[in-house]
């Protein structure tokens, strides 16, 4: 697994972390079309929809990728009286708030849009899209101005919507809708969200790792710390290359990072060139020459009885403990930067242009219906 595949993993795991969505709440009035603009939306079937009232009688949520889609039951109705469908649903709870209506506003809608109002004077404001279905039994423009003027004139002061007049039986408007809910102008409701928890996974991945590549270093080390008594002079080098060699290849795959992410995706790194370096031959004879004397005296040493040999078996050891601690310590170091510029820069949801009919975001489609 590569380390942008492991960026991935990450991000499926948090895609199932219900606190890390943005949660779209569909109201309106009984039979607006709420499950229909929710089918429209996802391209598939999942709401039930009917020509009655009260259809939908509880919320249902519909999650995909980052979005979790609630569809709510109809207010004003005997079993969802206003005052008790708002203590129920508790919209105040969603980031953003899809209103459905296909006729004319009632005094429920209103007060609706007041209560919406008064908690976004809280500080905590919550986009708001009017959407209008059954727009193609609208005979001509005037007819949408006339309900453009009536709409605006009824939100309170402060409340801001934007109008979309679309129709699920011939998709009109339905493309531009979804690009909305998908534009990164909601960027700061979700990144924070998902840079948090990413954070969390990332820490808990290098410290994982970290753990693991000294595990490593240890086992070569004291293949170093053995081959410290090497009697054959000039073997002894040749064979702490190989030992050197191995070592920082095993903690590279420690951290699950390869060499053509080195040389392609991440060679703006500095540490990334310093590590393919030091995968090479020359590379590691280059960093032992960095060690000079300590080199020469590993060495001579051994051949002094009992003392020499002890002491570079000890110098063998410590040589490759602190060359791999530093390997180490730049693989994690650039690990944590890789990570964090991905997950900075990272785009939540791929251009659509306008011509899907299905919602594409990260990578793959997916989507499920949540059980209560």
């Amino acid at each position: 697994m590569s380390l942008q595949t492991e960026f991935r993993s990450i991000l499926e795991k948090i895609k199932r972390d219900h606190g890390t969505h943005t949660k779209i709440a569909v109201v309106g009035q009984p039979g607006a079309g709420k499950s229909s603009i929710i089918n429209a939306l996802i391209g598939h079937k999942v709401a039930r929809t009917g020509q009655g009232t009260d259809i939908t009688r509880k919320a249902v949520r519909y999650r995909y990728e980052f979005l979790e889609i609630v569809d709510l039951p109809g207010y004003g109705t005997t079993m969802f009286p206003l005052s008790e469908w708002k203590e129920k649903f508790k919209i105040h709870q969603y980031d953003i708030i899809f209103f459905v209506f296909s006729g004319k506003l009632t005094r429920d809608d209103c007060d609706l849009f007041a209560s919406v109002a008064d908690y976004n004077k809280s500080g905590h404001k919550k986009p708001l899209l009017l959407i209008r279905n059954h727009c193609n039994d609208l005979e001509s423009n005037e007819d949408r101005e006339a309900i453009r003027r009536d709409i605006y004139s009824k939100l309170p002061e402060g409340l801001v919507g934007e109008l979309y007049f679309v129709d699920c039986r011939y998709q009109n408007g339905i493309d531009k809708l979804r690009n909305e809910i998908l534009d990164e102008k909601y960027k700061d409701i979700w990144q924070p969200r998902i840079i948090k928890k990413f954070k969390e996974a990332r820490d808990e991945f290098l410290k994982a790792r970290t753990s693991q590549a000294m595990d490593s270093l240890s086992t070569y080390a004291k293949l170093a710390c053995a081959n410290g008594v090497n009697p054959f002079f000039g073997a002894d080098i040749a064979a702490d290359v190989a030992i050197y060699f191995k070592m920082f290849a095993a903690i590279k795959e420690d951290f699950n990072i390869e060499d053509n992410e080195l040389e392609g995706r991440y060679c703006a790194y500095p540490l990334a060139r310093k590590l393919l370096e030091l995968m090479t031959k020359n590379g590691v004879i280059l960093l032992l020459k960095n060690f000079g004397g300590k080199q020469v005296i590993k060495s001579f040493g051994k051949y002094i009885p009992f003392v020499g040999q002890a002491a570079a078996a000890a110098l063998g050891y410590t040589l490759a403990k602190d060359a791999g601690e530093s390997y180490v310590n730049d693989c994690a170091t650039l690990a944590w930067q890789v990570m964090n510029d991905e997950i900075e820069n990272y785009k939540l949801y791929v251009d659509l242009n306008g011509s899907s009919k299905k919602p594409i975001c990260i990578e793959n489609y997916t989507l499920y219906q949540l059980k209560e």
